[in-house]
């Protein structure tokens, strides 16, 4: 059984395997939307709901700065894997996913990809989400592992 590990310190997460190897370390934030109800993922353990696939919202469109971008592209909210949704107490549909690779976040103008805000989600790369995938698919992924991530990241 894998998990990943979030740190909100160094702005990554890691992939660990089944026999406690690390697949990979990518680029990740929290960094939350004003109008979140869930600021910032609190330190600590979360079950995952996707263990063996990632969830995909199909090919729905979701407007973003007048423009229509599909969900499953590089641009969209989730990215081209879908998401691995956790539990959070009180928070539904929190989960870790890419997207908006190449769309500017408008509160921080430089901020794109795995720095665009979210509404209280981690977001990591494509290359993450693909790596994540590829690994659930032989080898579950049953937690999630939040570290030092105790404050709302600007």
């Amino acid at each position: 059984m894998s998990y990943v590990t979030f740190d909100g310190h160094s702005h990554t997460i890691t992939l660990i395997d089944q026999f406690f190897e690390v697949v990979g370390t990518w680029p990740a934030n929290n960094r939350t939307a004003n109008d979140a109800t869930l600021h910032f993922v609190p330190n600590g353990w979360y079950s995952v709901q996707d263990k063996h696939l990632p969830h995909r919202h199909g090919h729905a469109t979701s407007p973003f700065r007048g423009a229509a971008l599909k969900e499953d592209s590089v641009n969209g909210e989730y990215g081209v894997r879908g998401i691995v949704r956790f539990r959070v107490h009180g928070h539904d549909g929190v989960g870790v996913h890419a997207g908006r690779r190449n769309v500017r976040d408008q509160s921080m103008k430089h901020a794109k990809g795995s720095n665009f805000v979210t509404m209280g989600c981690i977001r990591t790369t494509d290359e993450a989400m693909a790596a994540i995938a590829e690994t659930m698919q032989s080898d579950p992924l049953f937690w999630v592992h939040v570290v030092f991530n105790r404050q709302r990241q600007r």
